[in-house]
């Protein structure tokens, strides 16, 4: 990461530069997360954070597809907003730049970021939903225990945007209590009012038994259980009992990716993790070859193509 500053009045961390996905999973706000760059190249994140009481916000953007795993704060609400040129798919569905995704707390977030590359999220108190529930009835969020999709009047959605905007700020300017709860409570005021504008039947619940999901959710289950083994797509559609091209599509619209190359990704971040974490105690051919990648000129090959370094590289900044 370079390039990050903060003003510890506001909590304000501005143009964060992450090219590593390790260091971006202990950074967003709120959450336990595993990112899996989708597509080979150097990685290059920019994030900007605050964090104002029970308010925290992150707007990020990334130069690659990104699939995202793991559990959000345990204690407050998750909305996620996606800029116009965006597409997402989370939990197996299609997200685009005019909903809204509401996840209750604890929930698991699963899903990439496919086109566009950017978000926006904030992690908020259940008080809010709450009380829009209470003053509107027409959400029933408090009680979802799975991520909520929510098409939103553009008027409503366009204010929600500009009062995030003005919440994250330079770091220079400063932010006095007072001014930093005036810009919390206009977030919160154009939040409700863009749940109270929705229709009932225009929200939906994502479907976490969707079967393509569901086949997907499980195959990659069994990758992670059995990493290190020599398993096939073959071995995959077995155990899954399913077809290789069932298989196939159930990636592609989970993931965004084949079956055989998620797996080789996963090994691919498995072998770095091993490398960085290893204080030099470890040579890269042994962390290939336990991973299954027996053709060391391909293999790093095939690293430098998603990492954008050698694992040598990553090998000797762990013995610095």
């Amino acid at each position: 990461m370079d390039g990050q500053t903060a003003n510890a009045g506001n909590e304000y961390q501005p143009g964060a530069r992450f090219h590593d996905l390790d260091e971006l999973n202990h950074a967003v706000s709120g959450s336990n997360l595993e990112f899996v760059q989708l597509k080979s190249g150097n990685i290059d994140i920019a994030l900007d954070q605050v964090s104002l009481g029970d308010l925290s916000i992150d707007l990020g953007k990334v130069n690659v597809p990104l699939r995202v795993k793991g559990d959000l704060d345990p204690r407050r609400f998750g909305i996620g907003i996606f800029p116009d040129s965006a597409h997402a798919t989370w939990n197996g569905n299609p997200v685009d730049a005019s909903e809204l995704l509401v996840f209750p707390p604890g929930n698991e977030l699963n899903g990439y970021l496919s086109a566009g590359y950017g978000w926006t999220s904030l992690v908020i108190p259940p008080e809010w939903i709450n009380a829009t529930e209470e003053t509107t009835s027409r959400t029933n969020l408090v009680q979802a225990r799975s991520c909520t999709t929510i098409n939103i009047n553009p008027e409503k959605l366009a204010n929600l945007r500009q009062a995030i905007a003005s919440i994250v700020q330079p770091a220079d300017i400063p932010l006095d209590t007072l001014a930093a709860d005036w810009l919390v409570t206009d977030v919160r005021n154009a939040l409700g009012a863009a749940l109270s504008s929705i229709d009932a039947p225009r929200t939906k619940v994502m479907s976490q038994v969707s079967g393509h999901f569901i086949v997907a959710k499980r195959a990659e289950s069994y990758m992670r259980e059995r990493i290190v083994e020599p398993i096939s797509v073959d071995d995959l559609c077995v155990a899954m009992n399913v077809s290789r091209r069932y298989l196939e599509y159930a990636f592609a619209t989970a993931y965004g990716t084949s079956p055989s190359r998620y797996l080789r990704l996963l090994r691919l971040h498995q072998v770095r993790r091993h490398l960085k974490a290893s204080g030099g105690q470890t040579t890269v051919t042994n962390e290939a070859f336990r991973m299954g990648f027996n053709h060391m000129s391909l293999f790093t090959t095939q690293y430098k193509n998603a990492f954008g370094e050698c694992p040598s590289a990553t090998l000797a900044r762990a013995i610095t």
